[in-house]
C-alpha cells in the first residue's frame, strides 16, 4: 500500500486528468444535449422562439411564449472506447471497462408570470460520464508498485439546477438572467493503487438575449464558469479537498424561418476550457498538498439545425455539428482521449391530444487519435502528455432520446 504522501501525488494526477472524462457528444467532458429537440437538431436552438425544447439553451426565448410550458425527456448514450498500446513494450488492444451505457434526464418548466416577466426552471446534466482502464493497459507506467499510478475508474455524475427570469422589453426583444447550481453527486478519481471519491457543489450564473428581426431571430446565451468545491477521501481514510473548474459557455445563434414549414438555424459556441488550467489539492486544513496542470485551450463548435413541418402535427428534425477538442498533445491524458468530432442527428415530433411526443437519434463520429509523448518521469510526476499514454485511441458513440412537451 502506498504511503499517504504518495497517495496524495496519485490524487493530484488523477483528479486533474479525470475532470476531462471522455464524453460522447462534445469536446472535453461536456454534454450539450439538454433537450430531445436539441438532440435532433445537433443543439442548434439558441435563437428559436417557437419550441419549448429551445428554452434550456436560451431562457430569453421564454418571453415569446404566452402559456405555461413543460418539456421533459431522457437520452440513452451508448459509448464504446478502446486503445491500442502496441507501441509500448508488452502493450496491446484494450477496451475501457467502464460503464458503456447511460441514461441522462432533462426537464424544463416555464410560467409566463406577471406582466412582461416569465420564470423558468431547468434541470439537466451538462457534464459527466466515465472511463475505466484495466491494470495492464499502459505498460510504460512500469511493473509492480509503479503500476499503481496508472489510471483506473474515472467518473463524474452531476446535475445543474437552473432557475431563470426573462423580461420582454417589447415584441422583438427579451433578456434573461439566472443561476446555475452545480451538484457534483459522485466523483470517482481512481488509480490502480487507490480509490478516490468525493462530491460537492458550485454556483454560477447565466444570461440570455433574443432579438427578432422579421423572419430572422438572433440569440445569445452565456453561462459563467463554475468552481465546484469538492471534498473527498483517499481509500476512505485521508480527507482531501479540491476546487473543480467547470468551463464557461458562450453560444451565438441565428434562426431563419424561411417558410411557414421550414426553419433553419446556425449556431456557433465556444467552451471556455482555458479555465481548466490548474488544480490544487489541499488537506482538510487548507494547506496545499500539490498542484497539477492541464492547460487546455478554448474549443469552438459550429452547429446547423433544421425543423421541417411534414404535416400540421408532425415535424422532422435534422442537424449537423463540428466540435473541436480543447485538449492539446502537451497534456494529453488517457482519462480524456478527446479529439475533434462531427455529429449527425435526426428526429421527429408529433402532436397528439395536447402533448408533443419527441424522439431523436444522434451519431458522433470521433476522429481517431494516435498519441506519442515525452518520457514519463515515474510515480509522483504527472503522466499527462508523456509516453505513459502512447497509443491509438478510438471511440464510437450513439445517442437516442425520447421526450414529451406540452403547453397549458
Amino acid at each position: 500500500m502506498h504511503q499517504p504522501n504518495k497517495k496524495i501525488s496519485l490524487l493530484a494526477a488523477a483528479i486533474t486528468a479525470t475532470l476531462g472524462i471522455s464524453t460522447a457528444q462534445a469536446s472535453g467532458f461536456r454534454i450539450p444535449e439538454i433537450s430531445i429537440l436539441g438532440l435532433g437538431t445537433s443543439n442548434a436552438l439558441v435563437a428559436n422562439t417557437d419550441e419549448l425544447g429551445a428554452l434550456p439553451y436560451n431562457p430569453a426565448n421564454m418571453a415569446f411564449h404566452d402559456k405555461n410550458g413543460l418539456v421533459a425527456g431522457v437520452t440513452y448514450i451508448g459509448y464504446d472506447l478502446k486503445v491500442d498500446t502496441s507501441v509500448q513494450p508488452t502493450g496491446g488492444p484494450h477496451d475501457s471497462t467502464g460503464k458503456d451505457s447511460f441514461w441522462v434526464p432533462n426537464l424544463y418548466a416555464m410560467v409566463p408570470g406577471y406582466g412582461n416577466v416569465s420564470f423558468g426552471l431547468g434541470i439537466n446534466a451538462p457534464f459527466g460520464l466515465e472511463t475505466s482502464w484495466p491494470v495492464d493497459t499502459f505498460p510504460n507506467f512500469g511493473a509492480g508498485p509503479l503500476q499503481g499510478a496508472a489510471p483506473a475508474l474515472s467518473r463524474i455524475q452531476m446535475i445543474n439546477v437552473n432557475p431563470n427570469f426573462a423580461y420582454k422589453f417589447n415584441d422583438t426583444t427579451s433578456l434573461a438572467i439566472g443561476l446555475d447550481i452545480y451538484d457534483v453527486r459522485d466523483l470517482a478519481l481512481n488509480v490502480q493503487a487507490a480509490q478516490i471519491t468525493g462530491g460537492g457543489t458550485g454556483l454560477g450564473w447565466n444570461i440570455g438575449f433574443t432579438k427578432k428581426l422579421g423572419s430572422l431571430n438572433l440569440g445569445l446565451s452565456y453561462r459563467s464558469s463554475v468552481d465546484a468545491d469538492v471534498s473527498g477521501t483517499i481509500a476512505e481514510a485521508m480527507a482531501v479537498r479540491a476546487t473543480v473548474p467547470f468551463p464557461d459557455l458562450l453560444q451565438l445563434g441565428a434562426h431563419w424561418q424561411a417558410t411557414d414549414k421550414f426553419g433553419l438555424e446556425l449556431d456557433v459556441d465556444r467552451t471556455g476550457w482555458s479555465s481548466f488550467d490548474q488544480l490544487k489539492v489541499t488537506d482538510a486544513s487548507g494547506g496545499i498538498l500539490t498542484t497539477s496542470t492541464n492547460n487546455w485551450d478554448d474549443a469552438w463548435a459550429v452547429r446547423l439545425g433544421a425543423i421541417y413541418a411534414i404535416s400540421e402535427n408532425t415535424n422532422l428534425l435534422l442537424g449537423y455539428s463540428y466540435d473541436e477538442t480543447g485538449q492539446t498533445d502537451e497534456y494529453f491524458s488517457a482519462r480524456v482521449p478527446d479529439n475533434d468530432r462531427q455529429l449527425l442527428s435526426i428526429g421527429v415530433t408529433h402532436d397528439v391530444a395536447g402533448w408533443t411526443l419527441e424522439a431523436s437519434y444522434m451519431h458522433a463520429m470521433v476522429d481517431d487519435r494516435t498519441f506519442s509523448g515525452t518520457a514519463y518521469g515515474g510515480p509522483g510526476t504527472d503522466p499527462n502528455g508523456t509516453d505513459a499514454y502512447d497509443g491509438k485511441y478510438e471511440s464510437d458513440v450513439n445517442l437516442l432520446g425520447i421526450g414529451l412537451s406540452t403547453k397549458f
